[in-house]
């Protein structure tokens, strides 16, 4: 499990928009479970940031997650949700232990 990719994604919901984002992304979950290199798609919501929302992945490497970050179904979810999201971050990590 050392030599998979993990990514930790923060996106922030602009003012209002909570809720649509959280349905929205809770869209992804199953979509991404039947992908190539899928290991760990979790979706986190802050409890002291509103409208935070975290998902934490593990891929088996940087060309699983270029091929998720390109599916048809998540350009559909960037044209569809766009328009609640203030803000995303990606970041990412290898496992040392």
């Amino acid at each position: 499990m050392k030599d998979k990719l993990v990514v930790v994604a923060t996106i922030q919901a602009k003012d209002g928009a909570h809720d649509e984002l959280q349905e929205a992304l809770l869209t992804l979950i199953p979509v991404a479970k039947t992908e190539p290199g899928f290991v760990q798609y979790d979706l986190h919501v802050s409890k002291e940031r509103p409208g935070e929302f975290v998902f934490y992945e593990i891929w088996d490497d940087e060309a699983s997650l270029d091929l998720h970050n390109n599916t048809p179904n998540m350009k559909a979810f960037g044209e569809r949700a766009g328009k609640w999201i203030e803000s995303v971050t990606m970041e990412k990590y290898r496992r040392l232990s």
